[in-house]
This record gives C-alpha cells, sequence and structure tokens, in this order.
C-alpha cells in the first residue's frame, strides 16, 4: 500500500474535524443545554461589589449601585452614600483624605476559641513536663 504524506494529512485532517463537529453538536443537544436552572445573572451596570461580614459571622456579597449617591469631605475622610441594591439601604463608604490607609481586621473574641486555646496550651505544657509528645490511654 503506497500512501502519500499529503494523502495521510488530509484524512487526518477531516477525520479531527469531524470529531470536532461531532462534539459540538453532542455539547448543543444535551439535555442540561439551555435548560433554565442556571443561576447565571445578567451583569448589571454601574454596580460595584463588596464582600461584607454582618454581626451574625455570615459573609455576603453586597451590590452598591454606582448610579447616583452623594460624596462630600468630611473632617480628613472622603465620604460616599451610596445605596444597596438588593433593598435599599444607604452604604457609607469612607477613605481617608490624605496619606495610607489600611483596612481594619476584626478582633472578635470568640470565648470557645479562646478556651480551645487555653486548653491545647495546658495540653502542651503538661506534654513538656513528661518530656513526651503522645497520650495514651488506659482502659
Amino acid at each position: 500500500m503506497n500512501l502519500n504524506i499529503y494523502t495521510l494529512l488530509k484524512k487526518v485532517t477531516i477525520g479531527l474535524t469531524l470529531v470536532y463537529i461531532g462534539l459540538v453538536f453532542s455539547q448543543a443537544t444535551s439535555p442540561d443545554a439551555g435548560s433554565s436552572d442556571c443561576v447565571c445573572e445578567e451583569p448589571m451596570n454601574n454596580v460595584w461589589y463588596k464582600l461584607s461580614t454582618g454581626e451574625d459571622g455570615i459573609q455576603r456579597t453586597v451590590k452598591l449601585d454606582m448610579q447616583m449617591g452623594k460624596s462630600y469631605s468630611e473632617d480628613s475622610y472622603y465620604v460616599m452614600e451610596l445605596r444597596d441594591v438588593e433593598n435599599g439601604d444607604i452604604i457609607f463608604v469612607a477613605f481617608p483624605a490624605n496619606g495610607i490607609w489600611e483596612s481594619e481586621i476584626p478582633k472578635a473574641k470568640d470565648p470557645f476559641l479562646d478556651a480551645l486555646d487555653k486548653e491545647f496550651k495546658n495540653l502542651e505544657d503538661y506534654l513538656k513536663s513528661r518530656q513526651s509528645d503522645e497520650i495514651e490511654k488506659n482502659y
């Protein structure tokens, strides 16, 4: 059998094209294609997204409407009054007018975590006093 390199390339190209077309059409006709249970949203114009942690410790995404608002300077801060897209609440965003700024890290103390840290510290002290790194249980 005498095969030319160009004939071989032509057959491989046709085969790969058919495989590609088959993959495309199999995805377009799959049961999930075009289903209405998509959680995608249309992009909103002039909206800033901010992650905010509430008093309950749950992090939420806040959508700030940037189409309209109020801005002013107060002492050494620039302040923007914006509305939440979801519920219309007024959100104040403040930045220092001069110099470098850094956000604060919440320092909420959890009594359970403090007690757990204390227990681990006591356990570490106990193991050091026994010159050991393991605990043996006697049944």
